[in-house]
C-alpha cells in the first residue's frame, strides 16, 4: 500500500467519521470523571451525605442549568448500569428540568449497578436517543463525603462560586 493511501485510510477517514457521526445523529457524549462536570450550559456536582454506614449514606447529584441550557435540555433522566452484565435500569424517570435539579440515591444502590448515565433530551429527541449523555463509571473518586446537610449545601454553594456560573 502506498504511503498516501495509508494516510487517507487510517488517519483521515476515522477523523472524518469522528466529526460526521455526531453531526449526523446529533448526540453528544461526555465522560464525567470528576465530582464537578461543566459545559457551557450546565453543571453537574456530586456529593455524599455520609451516614453511619453505606446503607444510611446518600449520594446527591445536583444538575444546574444556565438559561440557555434549560431551554436546550428541557428534560433528563438517569440510568444505572451494571458494568459486567450490561444490565440497565432507570434510576429516575424522565423529568422536566428546572434551573436546579437534585437527585438523591442511597449509596448502596451503586453496589451492583455502579455506572450512571445522565441522559439529557431536547424536545425533538426520542426516548432511546437523547441529545446528550454524561456518563460516570461510578461515584467519582473526588466526591466529598459530608456529615451534615448544612455542610452538603455549603459545599454545593462554594463549588458554584468557584465556577462563577451559571
Amino acid at each position: 500500500m502506498k504511503p498516501r493511501s495509508f494516510l487517507l485510510l487510517y488517519l483521515i477517514f476515522p477523523a472524518v467519521l469522528w466529526v460526521w457521526i455526531p453531526l449526523t445523529y446529533g448526540q453528544e457524549e461526555y465522560h464525567g470523571a470528576d465530582s464537578i462536570f461543566e459545559t457551557k450550559d450546565m453543571i453537574i456536582i456530586w456529593a455524599i451525605l455520609k451516614g453511619p454506614d453505606e446503607e444510611h449514606s446518600w449520594v446527591y447529584i445536583r444538575i444546574i442549568f444556565s438559561e440557555a441550557g434549560l431551554n436546550s435540555w428541557p428534560s433528563f433522566r438517569i440510568e444505572a448500569v451494571d458494568p459486567f452484565s450490561g444490565e440497565k435500569e432507570w434510576a429516575t424517570p424522565r423529568e422536566k428540568a428546572k434551573r436546579e435539579n437534585e437527585v438523591m440515591a442511597p449509596r448502596s444502590t451503586f453496589r451492583d449497578k455502579t455506572e450512571r448515565r445522565i441522559l439529557f433530551y431536547r424536545d425533538q429527541d426520542s426516548e432511546d436517543r437523547p441529545g446528550r449523555i454524561v456518563f460516570y463509571q461510578g461515584v467519582p473518586d473526588t466526591t466529598p463525603e459530608l456529615p451534615t446537610v448544612a455542610q452538603l449545601e455549603d459545599y454545593f454553594n462554594q463549588a458554584l462560586r468557584r465556577l462563577k456560573k451559571p
